[in-house]
């Protein structure tokens, strides 16, 4: 009858750190992108998205039509956001590279370090623009 009890208790505790693990709020937004653009060296098409931050330096790219992508990011501070959020890319020509990921909720933004071809767009010296787009909270 004890180890019956015990074991009880034991699943209880499971079940508890399961709950709290799993309502671990993510942090997210939804932004209407009006460009195709890169995450890394993976091209995503214009559209709606939702880019999800869940617990720890990840972003999770979420769009039409099944279109997803993975980055690994970096924190960054110095530009708190006015509003909801904000998403930066920047801009070479008509090449467009997810930089940044900004919410209210948060005093440090992310920033996603830039890919090879980001990197070779910058070393020759091709003209940089920033873009930012506000965005709203994700609410799942």
């Amino acid at each position: 009858m004890r180890k019956i009890a015990k074991q009880v208790v034991l699943l209880g505790c499971f079940f508890v750190v399961a709950v709290v693990v799993s309502s671990a709020q993510t942090v997210g937004l939804r932004v209407d992108i009006p460009f195709n653009f890169n995450v890394a060296e993976k091209v995503l098409p214009a559209g709606h998205y939702q880019i999800l931050a869940p617990q720890g330096q990840t972003l999770k790219i979420l769009g039409p039509n099944g279109a997803a992508a993975l980055a690994m990011t970096n924190p960054v501070s110095g530009r708190r956001t006015e509003g909801p959020g904000a998403v930066a890319f920047n801009c070479y020509g008509r090449r467009c590279f997810l930089s940044q990921f900004w919410t209210a909720r948060t005093q440090t933004g992310q920033e996603i370090p830039r890919c090879r071809i980001e990197r070779q767009l910058a070393a020759e010296k091709e003209q940089l623009a920033v873009i930012t787009l506000k965005a709203t909270p994700y609410q799942p």
